[in-house]
């Protein structure tokens, strides 16, 4: 799970807006249907927009799904690339990373923040009175520069307060800047919170109700700690309706039906082996359980589900092809989450069939789908390894 860095320096204050580009004018594109246009094209963009010119704005506008940082959408400094990527695809969708149970340290420069980023600003305010503390007091960071919130109060009860002035805040964004976003990605839902191996500095254990057991021995604390999140969902979706997409990283809404329920997706970090280290063969058997009808939750006439993985280059191709075989979306990344355009050239058309399946897990098993210009396909290996990952253009 990586956190969302912002980096903020002198030249932030400089927007290079569409029109300032020395790219020719796009045109907008035709609106095609969902499940029409394969691949399903996904960007995951956690930074700024002040290098984006006029092609590369066209490019991000290619796909389906877009995901930007929260603070950036509610910027003055984004509205013209938000205009321009609904201009040119009118049926794109944008959602805001926004952090589960966390905040960013602030900037030093409020003025800055009040000025270009007050989603950021604002947001700190709200929960600076819910910081998580560790056994000995110290601050509990969940990552590096990044501060863990507490949902559960003193008695032991999960804190209604922190979920309703959160998406009060949302709700009161939304309505300010109405076009700058159609959902959220909640980074990230787990059973249990941990202090990152990267916080070296970080003293003391987590007991987040003081009743004096840590949190791993405390199995009530896990429950509360894990239905604030549910809650937190429900309330999302209850508040905003069926039509607002929440997808979400973590391991809980791949495992657990009733979160599920309330999401349109899931965010695939790190896939095939995910963060938790599984095969190729059984990550991707997972996506299939996930993209099962029922599962997810449809807004919009589908669900939202989008694969990642920035650690090998490679794994952007079996991402795209994975998403081929299962109707969800992929994106591109190299080292970081920063879009960079698309290096996958492909066209598989429209889809002619489901989803095949050939041979034994214990042997060779085999995934492949048709489509009108060629076939997508998947093998592994008897011990789960990928074995051929291909895209067979028709002559």
């Amino acid at each position: 799970m990586r956190s969302l860095m912002i980096i903020l320096t002198a030249a932030a204050t400089i927007f290079l807006a569409c029109s300032g580009s020395p790219s020719e004018p796009v045109k907008p594109q035709e609106s095609t249907p969902p499940f029409e246009q394969y691949p399903m094209r996904g960007v995951v963009h956690w930074s700024d927009f002040f290098e984006w010119d006029e092609a590369t704005t066209a490019s991000a506008a290619r796909a389906g799904l877009l995901i930007f940082p929260l603070e950036r959408c509610f910027s003055p400094e984004a509205v013209d690339i938000i205009a321009r990527l609904r201009e040119l695809n009118p049926d794109i969708k944008i959602l805001g990373y926004l952090g589960v149970l966390h905040v960013a340290e602030l900037y030093p420069d409020t003025a800055y923040l009040e000025r270009s980023l007050p989603w950021t600003l604002d947001y700190y305010r709200l929960v600076e009175d819910y910081w998580a503390w560790t056994t000995t007091g110290d601050t509990f960071h969940v990552w590096p520069g990044h501060i863990a919130l507490n949902p559960i109060t003193e008695s032991g009860e999960g804190n209604e307060q922190l979920l309703t002035g959160i998406i009060d805040l949302l709700e009161e964004y939304i309505g300010d800047w109405p076009d700058a976003v159609d959902g959220v990605l909640h980074d990230y839902f787990m059973y249990r919170p941990y202090i990152s191996p990267y916080n070296d500095n970080v003293t003391g254990e987590l007991d987040l109700d003081g009743n004096g057991i840590l949190i791993g021995d405390d199995e009530n604390e896990r429950a509360v700690f894990l239905r604030w999140q549910k809650d937190y969902a429900a309330a999302m979706r209850s508040r905003f309706g069926r039509g607002f997409i929440q997808i979400a990283n973590g391991r809980v809404p791949q495992e657990d039906a009733e979160l599920a329920g309330y999401l349109n997706g899931i965010f695939y970090e790190f896939f095939p082996n995910l963060a938790w280290g599984v095969t190729d063969r059984t990550g991707f058997q997972k996506l299939l359980e996930n993209q099962a009808d029922g599962w997810l939750a449809e807004a919009h006439g589908r669900t939202w589900s989008i694969l990642t993985n920035n650690s090998i280059e490679y794994n952007n191709m079996f991402c795209m092809l994975s998403s081929l075989l299962t109707d969800c979306f992929y994106t591109e990344l190299i080292d970081d989450f920063t879009f960079r355009g698309w290096s996958i050239d492909i066209d598989a058309g429209q889809a002619l069939s489901g989803l095949m399946v050939e041979g034994k897990a214990d042997s060779i098993l085999t995934y492949r789908r048709s489509f009108s210009e060629g076939e997508a396909m998947i093998s592994f290996n008897p011990y789960g390894g990928r074995r051929e990952w291909t895209f067979i253009e028709n002559n």
